[in-house]
């Protein structure tokens, strides 16, 4: 197939055919930019939820918004981001990190050009709620992505700098809320929720050039080209081939588990479908999950516990 022909490029053989200190420095290198490039999807997190603190007393006066309405334009942000991570897990499993990372970096960019040429408090809203099913997406899968390919020993400090770039984020829409608030005290809102554009875009064409993860590749019976995947993000082909032969394990450990759970819940057929549907079916099954896990004691009490 092409995505083979792609994952065998002159690019990923010729990294494993030179020798090891430079290999590993191309493999440091090209870690290095997938990482920044995921975790762009953190500082959008920070600076969208941020910079509406910003460009509120402006959208205010533009506007006219009544304190109910100004309510309503801060939340809407934070109830769209919560209603699209409830199925960002599932649009994770179905159509793989890479193309779901792509996707949220899309909705940011057509968020901030919504918001930034927001003509009406409704139009305000709708641009709110579009960055919000954006960060849902992005905080469901920028993480777990840099987790599936980054190596091992370097696993925990890789995701971290998600974390980082959201307050990074935070910071930087701090500082583009006072600027702009200065220089353009009455339409300089524009800039300061428009501006987010920018990385959102670098996010999508960084993401274009990077491989989709090995993990999700072997769940989807796609051995070889999370083989060829690891191969070019790993220092050797026998640390490739033998992180290949783990993914496959837990791959299978986890549909086993995943099989007990949902018989252990006791869910009638007609709500949690027949076991012999396709994993493609149970994917998309968002009824029977929440209700496997809210049939299992121990969570119960977690959260209860948390609440």
């Amino acid at each position: 197939t092409s995505t083979q022909e792609n994952a065998g490029s002159p690019s990923s053989s010729t990294i494993r055919q030179i020798d090891p200190a430079r290999r590993r420095d191309l493999v440091n290198a090209r870690m290095r930019k997938l990482t920044l490039t995921a975790a762009t999807g953190g500082f959008l997190f920070g600076y969208d939820t941020g910079v509406i603190s910003g460009a509120m007393l402006p959208l205010k006066r533009s506007f006219d918004l009544t304190p109910k309405q100004v309510e309503v334009v801060v939340t809407a942000t934070v109830v769209a981001a919560f209603a699209s991570s409830l199925v960002g897990g599932q649009i994770n499993r179905a159509f793989g990190r890479k193309s779901s990372a792509i996707f949220a970096a899309v909705v940011f960019t057509l968020g901030s050009i919504a918001l930034a040429s927001a003509w009406s408090y409704g139009s305000l809203v709708v641009g709110r709620v579009i960055v919000g099913i954006g960060i849902g997406v992005a905080s469901m899968t920028t993480p777990v992505y840099i987790a599936e390919v980054a190596p091992p020993e370097t696993r925990g400090k890789l995701v971290t700098v998600n974390a980082l770039l959201v307050c990074v984020g935070q910071f930087g829409a701090g500082m583009v809320d006072g600027v702009f608030g200065q220089l353009l005290p009455d339409s300089g809102w524009r800039f300061m929720l428009g501006l987010a554009a920018v990385p959102s875009v670098l996010m999508t064409l960084g993401f274009l050039g990077l491989p989709e993860s090995p993990r999700w590749l072997v769940m989807k019976g796609r051995a070889r080209q999370a083989l060829q995947v690891l191969k070019e993000v790993r220092t050797s082909d026998q640390e490739a081939n033998d992180e290949l032969f783990e993914i496959i394990d837990a791959a299978k450990l986890f549909d086993q588990n995943q099989h007990m759970e949902e018989e252990e819940a006791g869910w009638p057929s007609w709500c949690c479908g027949s076991g012999k549907k396709s994993n493609d079916s149970r994917e998309f099954s968002f009824v029977k999950r929440v209700g496997a896990m809210l049939a299992h004691a121990p969570t119960r009490r977690a959260l209860g516990l948390g609440c």
